[in-house]
Protein backbone atom coordinates (compact mmCIF):
# COMPACT_ATOMS: atom_id res chain seq x y z
CA UNK A 1 0.00 0.00 0.00
CA UNK A 2 2.85 2.49 0.91
CA UNK A 3 4.68 1.94 -2.26
CA UNK A 4 1.32 2.21 -4.50
CA UNK A 5 0.84 5.52 -2.26
CA UNK A 6 4.22 6.77 -2.95
CA UNK A 7 3.76 5.94 -6.88
CA UNK A 8 0.42 7.95 -6.83
CA UNK A 9 1.70 10.88 -5.17
CA UNK A 10 4.82 11.57 -7.89
CA UNK A 11 2.52 10.76 -10.93
CA UNK A 12 2.87 14.27 -12.31
CA UNK A 13 6.93 14.27 -11.80
CA UNK A 14 6.98 11.25 -13.80
CA UNK A 15 4.93 13.12 -16.98
CA UNK A 16 7.35 15.91 -16.64
CA UNK A 17 10.64 13.92 -16.50
CA UNK A 18 9.00 11.47 -19.95
CA UNK A 19 8.77 14.51 -21.59
CA UNK A 20 12.34 16.38 -21.00
CA UNK A 21 13.79 12.95 -21.26
CA UNK A 22 11.82 12.26 -24.79
CA UNK A 23 13.07 16.40 -25.92
CA UNK A 24 16.84 15.37 -24.98
CA UNK A 25 16.62 12.17 -26.38
CA UNK A 26 15.20 13.82 -29.93
CA UNK A 27 18.39 15.48 -29.34
CA UNK A 28 20.60 12.73 -29.07
CA UNK A 29 18.92 10.97 -32.05
CA UNK A 30 17.82 13.82 -34.37
CA UNK A 31 21.46 15.11 -34.21
CA UNK A 32 22.78 11.53 -35.22
CA UNK A 33 19.90 11.36 -37.48
CA UNK A 34 20.40 14.15 -39.41
CA UNK A 35 24.13 14.36 -39.15
CA UNK A 36 24.28 10.57 -40.44
CA UNK A 37 22.25 12.01 -43.37
CA UNK A 38 23.54 15.73 -44.21
CA UNK A 39 27.34 15.00 -43.49
CA UNK A 40 29.79 13.52 -46.11
CA UNK A 41 30.55 9.57 -44.86
CA UNK A 42 34.01 10.58 -43.83
CA UNK A 43 33.09 13.26 -41.45
CA UNK A 44 30.36 11.52 -39.86
CA UNK A 45 32.81 8.22 -39.19
CA UNK A 46 35.46 10.67 -37.89
CA UNK A 47 33.02 12.50 -35.71
CA UNK A 48 31.48 9.11 -34.51
CA UNK A 49 35.50 8.62 -33.42
CA UNK A 50 35.59 11.70 -31.93
CA UNK A 51 32.29 11.40 -30.32
CA UNK A 52 33.08 7.75 -28.95
CA UNK A 53 36.61 9.16 -27.27
CA UNK A 54 34.72 11.62 -25.34
CA UNK A 55 32.37 10.05 -24.48
CA UNK A 56 35.01 7.74 -22.28
CA UNK A 57 35.25 11.62 -19.89
CA UNK A 58 31.49 11.99 -20.18
CA UNK A 59 30.90 8.42 -18.64
CA UNK A 60 33.90 8.43 -15.73
CA UNK A 61 32.37 11.95 -15.16
CA UNK A 62 28.98 11.11 -15.46
CA UNK A 63 28.76 7.77 -13.04
CA UNK A 64 31.39 9.47 -10.23
CA UNK A 65 29.37 12.87 -10.04
CA UNK A 66 25.91 13.00 -12.13
CA UNK A 67 24.34 9.67 -11.42
CA UNK A 68 25.00 9.19 -7.85
CA UNK A 69 23.20 12.32 -7.28
CA UNK A 70 19.87 10.16 -7.76
CA UNK A 71 20.87 8.03 -4.54
CA UNK A 72 23.37 10.16 -2.37
CA UNK A 73 21.36 13.21 -2.28
CA UNK A 74 18.06 12.20 -0.74
CA UNK A 75 20.03 10.31 1.83
CA UNK A 76 22.21 12.89 3.34
CA UNK A 77 23.16 16.04 1.27
CA UNK A 78 19.51 17.98 1.91
CA UNK A 79 21.27 19.93 4.57
CA UNK A 80 24.31 20.55 2.85
CA UNK A 81 22.87 21.41 -0.89
CA UNK A 82 25.45 24.35 -1.73
CA UNK A 83 28.36 22.59 -0.16
CA UNK A 84 27.57 19.60 -2.26
CA UNK A 85 26.93 21.69 -5.29
CA UNK A 86 29.69 23.22 -5.43
CA UNK A 87 31.78 19.80 -4.82
CA UNK A 88 30.31 18.58 -7.84
CA UNK A 89 30.63 21.17 -9.89
CA UNK A 90 34.49 21.98 -9.24
CA UNK A 91 35.36 18.86 -9.37
CA UNK A 92 33.96 18.51 -13.02
CA UNK A 93 36.29 21.54 -14.34
CA UNK A 94 39.15 18.94 -12.95
CA UNK A 95 38.45 16.12 -14.16
CA UNK A 96 37.91 17.58 -17.99
CA UNK A 97 40.56 19.37 -17.61
CA UNK A 98 43.21 16.19 -16.62
CA UNK A 99 41.48 14.04 -18.60
CA UNK A 100 40.76 16.23 -21.11
CA UNK A 101 43.97 17.11 -22.14
CA UNK A 102 45.24 13.15 -22.34
CA UNK A 103 42.08 12.20 -24.77
CA UNK A 104 43.25 15.24 -26.96
CA UNK A 105 46.83 13.53 -27.29
CA UNK A 106 44.90 10.44 -27.67
CA UNK A 107 42.78 11.70 -30.56
CA UNK A 108 45.85 13.06 -32.48
CA UNK A 109 47.53 9.72 -32.30
CA UNK A 110 44.26 8.28 -33.98
CA UNK A 111 44.90 11.20 -37.06
CA UNK A 112 41.72 13.53 -35.68
CA UNK A 113 43.20 17.23 -35.72
CA UNK A 114 40.78 19.14 -33.22
CA UNK A 115 40.70 22.16 -30.91
CA UNK A 116 41.69 20.91 -27.25
CA UNK A 117 38.60 23.37 -26.35
CA UNK A 118 36.19 20.67 -27.95
CA UNK A 119 37.33 17.82 -26.25
CA UNK A 120 37.06 19.66 -22.88
CA UNK A 121 33.99 22.01 -23.66
CA UNK A 122 31.52 19.57 -25.13
CA UNK A 123 32.14 17.07 -22.04
CA UNK A 124 32.07 19.66 -19.17
CA UNK A 125 28.72 21.29 -20.92
CA UNK A 126 26.83 18.08 -21.05
CA UNK A 127 27.97 16.80 -17.29
CA UNK A 128 26.97 19.93 -15.80
CA UNK A 129 23.92 20.18 -17.76
CA UNK A 130 23.31 16.37 -16.41
CA UNK A 131 24.37 17.44 -13.04
CA UNK A 132 21.78 20.21 -12.67
CA UNK A 133 19.13 17.97 -13.92
CA UNK A 134 19.65 15.21 -11.76
CA UNK A 135 19.84 17.87 -8.96
CA UNK A 136 16.28 18.93 -10.05
CA UNK A 137 14.35 15.69 -10.03
CA UNK A 138 16.27 14.74 -6.72
CA UNK A 139 15.47 17.83 -4.47
CA UNK A 140 12.05 18.94 -5.77
CA UNK A 141 13.72 22.48 -5.07
CA UNK A 142 12.67 24.01 -9.06
CA UNK A 143 9.95 23.35 -11.06
CA UNK A 144 10.71 20.57 -13.32
CA UNK A 145 9.62 22.62 -16.44
CA UNK A 146 12.37 24.47 -16.48
CA UNK A 147 14.60 20.87 -17.42
CA UNK A 148 12.09 20.50 -20.29
CA UNK A 149 12.83 24.12 -21.70
CA UNK A 150 16.47 23.62 -21.00
CA UNK A 151 15.99 20.34 -23.78
CA UNK A 152 13.80 22.37 -25.67
CA UNK A 153 16.49 24.84 -25.99
CA UNK A 154 18.93 22.75 -26.73
CA UNK A 155 17.17 21.18 -29.62
CA UNK A 156 16.21 24.46 -31.48
CA UNK A 157 19.97 26.17 -31.26
CA UNK A 158 21.39 23.08 -32.60
CA UNK A 159 19.33 22.14 -35.33
CA UNK A 160 19.03 25.65 -36.37
CA UNK A 161 22.68 25.84 -36.63
CA UNK A 162 23.07 22.49 -38.69
CA UNK A 163 20.13 23.27 -41.00
CA UNK A 164 22.19 26.61 -41.40
CA UNK A 165 24.92 25.15 -42.40
CA UNK A 166 24.44 22.33 -43.71
CA UNK A 167 26.35 22.98 -46.92
CA UNK A 168 29.67 22.99 -45.45
CA UNK A 169 29.55 20.86 -42.63
CA UNK A 170 32.93 20.53 -41.60
CA UNK A 171 33.90 18.20 -38.34
CA UNK A 172 35.31 21.51 -36.92
CA UNK A 173 31.53 22.89 -38.06
CA UNK A 174 29.85 20.05 -36.03
CA UNK A 175 32.08 20.11 -32.69
CA UNK A 176 31.39 24.41 -32.72
CA UNK A 177 27.54 23.23 -32.64
CA UNK A 178 27.74 21.53 -30.21
CA UNK A 179 29.42 23.59 -28.15
CA UNK A 180 27.37 26.72 -28.74
CA UNK A 181 24.12 24.18 -28.61
CA UNK A 182 25.21 23.27 -24.74
CA UNK A 183 26.31 26.30 -23.88
CA UNK A 184 22.70 28.26 -24.68
CA UNK A 185 21.23 25.15 -22.47
CA UNK A 186 23.57 25.11 -20.20
CA UNK A 187 23.87 28.98 -18.98
CA UNK A 188 19.63 28.72 -18.69
CA UNK A 189 19.82 26.18 -16.35
CA UNK A 190 22.40 28.12 -14.53
CA UNK A 191 20.35 31.24 -14.70
CA UNK A 192 17.31 29.32 -12.98
CA UNK A 193 19.74 28.29 -9.79
CA UNK A 194 20.84 31.62 -9.66
CA UNK A 195 17.24 33.26 -9.41
CA UNK A 196 16.14 30.54 -7.33
CA UNK A 197 19.33 31.22 -4.82
CA UNK A 198 20.36 27.59 -4.82
CA UNK A 199 23.69 29.57 -6.54
CA UNK A 200 25.01 32.29 -6.27
CA UNK A 201 27.45 34.67 -7.78
CA UNK A 202 30.37 34.11 -5.75
CA UNK A 203 30.24 29.95 -5.90
CA UNK A 204 32.65 28.82 -6.78
CA UNK A 205 34.93 30.73 -4.69
CA UNK A 206 36.98 28.49 -2.11
CA UNK A 207 35.55 28.70 1.55
CA UNK A 208 38.02 27.40 3.80
CA UNK A 209 35.28 26.86 6.33
CA UNK A 210 33.57 24.23 4.52
CA UNK A 211 36.33 22.02 3.06
CA UNK A 212 35.50 19.34 5.25
CA UNK A 213 32.45 18.90 3.58
CA UNK A 214 33.37 19.20 -0.06
CA UNK A 215 35.49 16.56 0.55
CA UNK A 216 33.12 14.83 2.54
CA UNK A 217 31.08 14.83 -0.27
CA UNK A 218 34.03 14.05 -3.35
CA UNK A 219 34.96 10.65 -0.46
CA UNK A 220 31.10 9.95 -0.29
CA UNK A 221 30.20 9.68 -4.04
CA UNK A 222 33.94 7.88 -4.75
CA UNK A 223 32.97 5.29 -2.24
CA UNK A 224 29.79 4.67 -3.88
CA UNK A 225 30.84 5.21 -7.38
CA UNK A 226 33.93 3.53 -7.33
CA UNK A 227 32.83 0.11 -9.15
CA UNK A 228 30.34 2.18 -11.29
CA UNK A 229 33.22 3.97 -12.55
CA UNK A 230 35.50 1.50 -13.14
CA UNK A 231 31.89 -0.33 -14.91
CA UNK A 232 31.50 2.94 -16.98
CA UNK A 233 34.99 2.38 -18.05
CA UNK A 234 34.72 -0.89 -19.13
CA UNK A 235 31.07 0.17 -20.33
CA UNK A 236 33.10 2.71 -22.84
CA UNK A 237 35.06 -0.14 -23.95
CA UNK A 238 32.59 -1.97 -25.60
CA UNK A 239 29.53 0.60 -26.19
CA UNK A 240 31.79 3.42 -27.46
CA UNK A 241 35.91 1.97 -27.93
CA UNK A 242 33.92 -0.12 -30.17
CA UNK A 243 34.10 2.30 -32.95
CA UNK A 244 37.70 3.17 -31.95
CA UNK A 245 38.34 -0.52 -32.26
CA UNK A 246 37.06 -1.07 -35.09
CA UNK A 247 38.40 1.48 -36.78
CA UNK A 248 41.81 0.17 -36.09
CA UNK A 249 41.10 -3.18 -37.41
CA UNK A 250 40.17 -1.49 -40.81
CA UNK A 251 36.44 -1.21 -40.76
CA UNK A 252 35.37 0.69 -43.74
CA UNK A 253 33.89 3.95 -42.55
CA UNK A 254 30.65 3.27 -44.41
CA UNK A 255 30.87 0.51 -42.08
CA UNK A 256 30.88 2.72 -39.04
CA UNK A 257 28.41 4.71 -39.98
CA UNK A 258 25.96 2.14 -40.70
CA UNK A 259 26.49 0.51 -37.42
CA UNK A 260 26.03 4.08 -35.62
CA UNK A 261 23.16 5.12 -37.86
CA UNK A 262 21.23 1.96 -36.96
CA UNK A 263 22.34 2.02 -33.12
CA UNK A 264 20.80 5.47 -33.05
CA UNK A 265 17.84 4.72 -34.41
CA UNK A 266 16.89 2.19 -31.68
CA UNK A 267 17.94 4.71 -29.27
CA UNK A 268 14.47 5.52 -28.79
CA UNK A 269 14.34 2.98 -26.39
CA UNK A 270 17.32 5.34 -23.87
CA UNK A 271 14.06 8.03 -23.97
CA UNK A 272 11.91 5.19 -21.64
CA UNK A 273 14.99 3.87 -19.92
CA UNK A 274 16.41 6.45 -18.78
CA UNK A 275 12.95 8.13 -17.59
CA UNK A 276 12.32 5.24 -15.15
CA UNK A 277 15.86 5.46 -13.77
CA UNK A 278 15.18 8.87 -13.56
CA UNK A 279 12.13 8.64 -11.77
CA UNK A 280 12.01 5.23 -10.00
CA UNK A 281 16.07 5.35 -8.03
CA UNK A 282 14.83 8.41 -5.43
CA UNK A 283 11.94 6.34 -4.66
CA UNK A 284 14.28 3.01 -4.24
CA UNK A 285 16.89 5.18 -1.96
CA UNK A 286 13.86 6.85 -0.06
CA UNK A 287 12.06 3.02 0.09
CA UNK A 288 15.44 1.38 1.43
CA UNK A 289 16.15 4.80 4.21
CA UNK A 290 12.16 4.48 4.86
CA UNK A 291 12.28 0.70 5.45
CA UNK A 292 15.65 -0.90 6.24
CA UNK A 293 14.53 -4.13 6.94
CA UNK A 294 11.93 -4.80 4.17
CA UNK A 295 13.37 -6.53 1.15
CA UNK A 296 13.58 -4.22 -1.49
CA UNK A 297 12.23 -7.10 -4.36
CA UNK A 298 8.95 -5.82 -3.60
CA UNK A 299 9.78 -2.20 -5.34
CA UNK A 300 11.00 -4.08 -8.28
CA UNK A 301 8.17 -6.51 -8.54
CA UNK A 302 5.89 -3.28 -8.52
CA UNK A 303 8.17 -1.91 -11.13
CA UNK A 304 7.88 -4.85 -13.53
CA UNK A 305 3.88 -4.96 -13.08
CA UNK A 306 3.72 -1.16 -13.42
CA UNK A 307 5.75 -1.13 -17.07
CA UNK A 308 6.32 -4.62 -18.89
CA UNK A 309 3.36 -4.03 -21.20
CA UNK A 310 4.66 -0.49 -21.57
CA UNK A 311 7.94 -1.80 -22.54
CA UNK A 312 6.84 -4.73 -24.51
CA UNK A 313 5.04 -2.51 -26.95
CA UNK A 314 7.56 0.23 -27.37
CA UNK A 315 9.73 -2.67 -28.37
CA UNK A 316 7.81 -3.15 -31.21
CA UNK A 317 7.06 0.08 -32.20
CA UNK A 318 10.76 1.22 -32.05
CA UNK A 319 11.68 -2.05 -34.23
CA UNK A 320 8.80 -1.78 -36.82
CA UNK A 321 9.93 2.11 -36.82
CA UNK A 322 13.48 1.27 -36.98
CA UNK A 323 12.71 -0.76 -40.34
CA UNK A 324 10.81 1.45 -41.57
CA UNK A 325 12.76 4.69 -41.44
CA UNK A 326 16.14 3.11 -42.29
CA UNK A 327 14.54 1.56 -45.88
CA UNK A 328 13.23 5.07 -46.41
CA UNK A 329 16.41 7.14 -45.97
CA UNK A 330 19.10 5.11 -44.97
CA UNK A 331 19.25 2.00 -47.83
CA UNK A 332 20.31 3.89 -50.79
CA UNK A 333 23.55 5.28 -48.82
CA UNK A 334 24.37 2.21 -45.92
CA UNK A 335 22.68 0.04 -48.05
CA UNK A 336 20.54 -3.29 -46.18
CA UNK A 337 20.48 -3.17 -42.50
CA UNK A 338 17.29 -5.73 -41.24
CA UNK A 339 19.85 -8.30 -39.49
CA UNK A 340 21.59 -5.29 -37.72
CA UNK A 341 18.54 -3.79 -36.54
CA UNK A 342 17.32 -7.03 -35.26
CA UNK A 343 20.37 -7.51 -33.48
CA UNK A 344 20.53 -4.04 -31.85
CA UNK A 345 16.67 -4.39 -31.03
CA UNK A 346 17.96 -7.62 -28.66
CA UNK A 347 20.40 -5.37 -27.42
CA UNK A 348 18.25 -2.94 -26.03
CA UNK A 349 15.82 -5.35 -25.12
CA UNK A 350 17.64 -6.82 -22.42
CA UNK A 351 19.48 -3.65 -21.68
CA UNK A 352 15.43 -2.17 -20.88
CA UNK A 353 14.04 -5.32 -19.08
CA UNK A 354 17.34 -5.15 -16.67
CA UNK A 355 17.08 -1.92 -15.70
CA UNK A 356 14.72 -2.24 -12.45
CA UNK A 357 17.64 -4.80 -11.09
CA UNK A 358 20.06 -2.28 -11.42
CA UNK A 359 18.17 0.29 -10.15
CA UNK A 360 17.99 -1.69 -7.04
CA UNK A 361 21.59 -3.11 -6.44
CA UNK A 362 22.61 0.37 -6.55
CA UNK A 363 19.68 2.15 -4.42
CA UNK A 364 21.04 -0.93 -2.03
CA UNK A 365 24.94 0.62 -3.17
CA UNK A 366 26.04 -2.46 -4.32
CA UNK A 367 28.13 -1.13 -7.36
CA UNK A 368 30.95 -3.83 -7.61
CA UNK A 369 29.04 -6.16 -9.82
CA UNK A 370 28.49 -3.36 -12.23
CA UNK A 371 32.36 -3.06 -12.71
CA UNK A 372 32.56 -7.36 -12.80
CA UNK A 373 29.85 -7.19 -15.86
CA UNK A 374 31.02 -4.37 -17.84
CA UNK A 375 34.68 -6.14 -17.56
CA UNK A 376 34.06 -9.32 -18.89
CA UNK A 377 31.44 -7.32 -21.13
CA UNK A 378 34.08 -5.54 -23.05
CA UNK A 379 37.21 -8.49 -22.89
CA UNK A 380 34.01 -10.70 -24.69
CA UNK A 381 33.93 -7.67 -27.38
CA UNK A 382 37.47 -7.53 -27.79
CA UNK A 383 37.67 -11.34 -28.59
CA UNK A 384 34.27 -11.68 -30.37
CA UNK A 385 35.87 -8.67 -32.56
CA UNK A 386 39.29 -10.34 -33.05
CA UNK A 387 37.58 -13.56 -34.67
CA UNK A 388 34.68 -11.32 -36.55
CA UNK A 389 34.91 -7.76 -37.25
CA UNK A 390 37.97 -7.80 -40.40
CA UNK A 391 36.33 -10.80 -41.84
CA UNK A 392 32.36 -9.65 -41.51
CA UNK A 393 32.56 -5.60 -41.25
CA UNK A 394 30.20 -3.92 -39.33
CA UNK A 395 28.75 -7.71 -39.20
CA UNK A 396 30.73 -8.35 -36.92
CA UNK A 397 30.55 -5.24 -34.96
CA UNK A 398 27.20 -5.89 -34.19
CA UNK A 399 27.50 -9.32 -33.12
CA UNK A 400 30.56 -7.98 -30.69
CA UNK A 401 28.13 -5.90 -28.86
CA UNK A 402 25.63 -8.22 -28.86
CA UNK A 403 27.50 -10.74 -27.01
CA UNK A 404 29.14 -7.75 -24.74
CA UNK A 405 25.60 -6.96 -23.73
CA UNK A 406 24.62 -10.83 -23.27
CA UNK A 407 27.22 -11.50 -20.87
CA UNK A 408 27.04 -8.13 -18.38
CA UNK A 409 22.80 -9.43 -18.51
CA UNK A 410 24.11 -12.79 -17.04
CA UNK A 411 26.44 -11.47 -14.86
CA UNK A 412 24.14 -8.85 -13.01
CA UNK A 413 21.30 -11.21 -12.78
CA UNK A 414 23.74 -13.68 -11.15
CA UNK A 415 24.63 -10.97 -8.72
CA UNK A 416 20.86 -9.59 -7.92
CA UNK A 417 19.45 -12.81 -6.95
CA UNK A 418 22.60 -13.59 -4.92
CA UNK A 419 21.86 -10.67 -2.73
CA UNK A 420 17.72 -10.82 -2.68
CA UNK A 421 16.52 -14.07 -2.31
CA UNK A 422 13.00 -13.35 -3.64
CA UNK A 423 12.41 -13.61 -7.60
CA UNK A 424 11.31 -10.12 -9.23
CA UNK A 425 10.85 -10.73 -12.48
CA UNK A 426 7.87 -12.98 -11.79
CA UNK A 427 5.06 -11.70 -10.05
Amino acid sequence: MEIRAALKKIKGKKTTILFDQALFSLFNFGSIFVLSKVADVAVFSDFVVFQSNVFFLFIFCTFFLSSPILVLYPKKWREHEKEYLRALLCSNIVLNLVIGLILFFLLQQQGLYVSYIFVVGIPFLMITFDIFKKYMFSSNRIPLYHAWVASLLLNIVFFFCIFYFNSSLTLTTILSIYFFSYAIATFYLLLIFLAKGILRLGFFIPNLNKNGLFFNVINHHFKYSKWIILGGIAYWGYAQGLYIYANELNTSPLGIGKIKTVQNLLGIVSIFIITVENFYTPMFSNFIRLHPTKNISEMVRKVYRENYIKALGLLLIVLVFSILFYEILYLEKYGEALLIISIYCFCQSLMLFLRPITMALKAQEITRPFFIGHLWATLTMLVVGSLLIETYDYTGMAICFASAVGVFSIIIVGYYKKHNSVNTIVS
